[in-house]
């Protein structure tokens, strides 16, 4: 199965393509969307199965990561799950707040805005620089329709796509939003996404039904800030996610699921966003790493036992705009 991506049309969507397992070749979905390719699965695999052949041929023009835009360019919803408890625990430590109820046993999980992705490429907007701009690496899946009240067993048939992403934060702008006791809004701002979408089959091993299992590197200025486990340390997994988050309502086709920013309690493997270093260092007596400022260059990416990306990089350029 190839892997899917969107390239850039002049459109909001863009135009859906199958691109070739060594990211070197693409065909064209003739007419479709990443979105309306969701919506219509059965067709669109299909057609993918004829384009993997031609692409297996030697078929397709040459893929330019430069050219697309977000796997999925924009989604009727997102939804964020904190699934990696020692994230959460070493940055409430870090500033003295509790850990919410239910740590540990109930997945948390939050909606926040979809109407636009990032390209993998695509500028970072830093706001004022007293925000603290933050990057997360995330794992996210792409659904199908999925009904009110999908039990966990089930809810893992409904995968359509697995992405990566990097969901960015404003730090600063947490706690006040936090002390509203309504989420937060403001303290987010457009995320990115990879520039390819892989469908379970085609990562093979790499995809358990439950997990993504994969090393997810992320880099700062060329400093790698850390090579994590995705699969290890993992309270909740994505059915559980899924299931929980349709408990009272049917999911969209195209509604795209994070995990929260990946970790691992070893400290040795590193972090997948500043404000876990900053913890980690604040615990250690250290000066605390700033956060992102204009002209900073963030990458992220995520590798199989046998090295190869699996999704492509996102390679992203802070602007003070």
């Amino acid at each position: 199965m190839p892997r899917l991506a969107s390239l850039r049309s002049g459109s909001r969507d863009g135009w859906l393509i199958a691109v070739d397992a060594d990211r070197s070749r693409f065909l064209p979905v003739a007419g479709m969307t990443m979105q309306s390719a969701l919506e219509r699965w059965d067709t669109t695999v299909e057609l993918l199965d004829g384009l993997d052949a031609e692409l297996r041929a030697g078929i397709g023009a040459a893929f330019d990561p430069s050219r697309v835009l977000a796997a999925l360019p924009r989604s009727y919803q997102w939804c964020e799950g904190s699934t990696y408890l020692s994230h959460m625990e070493r940055c409430r430590a870090a500033r003295g707040a509790a850990l919410p109820p239910g740590h540990g046993t109930d997945p948390g999980v939050l909606q926040g805005s979809g109407d636009r992705f990032l390209a993998p490429t695509e500028a970072i907007p830093r706001g004022e620089a007293d925000w603290g701009l933050d990057l997360e690496s995330t794992v996210a899946v792409i659904v199908a329709d999925v009904p009110a009240g999908v039990s966990v067993t089930a809810a893992g048939g409904y995968v359509r796509l697995v992405v990566i992403v990097n969901d960015l934060t404003f730090r600063n702008l947490l706690p006040a939003e936090f002390a509203k006791g309504l989420g937060f809004f403001q303290a987010k701002p457009l995320r990115a996404l990879s520039p390819l979408a892989v469908t379970p089959d085609a990562l093979g091993p790499a995809w358990d039904g439950r997990l993504l299992r994969a090393t997810m590197k992320t880099w700062r200025n060329g400093e790698l800030l850390g090579a994590l486990d995705t699969s290890a340390d993992v309270a909740f997994d994505f059915p559980q996610l899924i299931s929980h988050a349709a408990r009272t309502r049917p999911l969209a086709a195209g509604t795209v699921i994070g995990s929260g920013t990946v970790s691992n309690r070893d400290a040795a493997r590193g972090v997948a966003c500043l404000a876990e270093k900053r913890a980690l260092q604040i615990q250690s007596g250290e000066s605390p790493s700033p956060y992102l400022d204009h002209g900073d260059v963030i990458r992220i990416e995520a590798f199989g036992a046998d090295g190869e990306s699996l999704f492509g990089a996102i390679e992203s350029t802070v602007e003070a705009l």
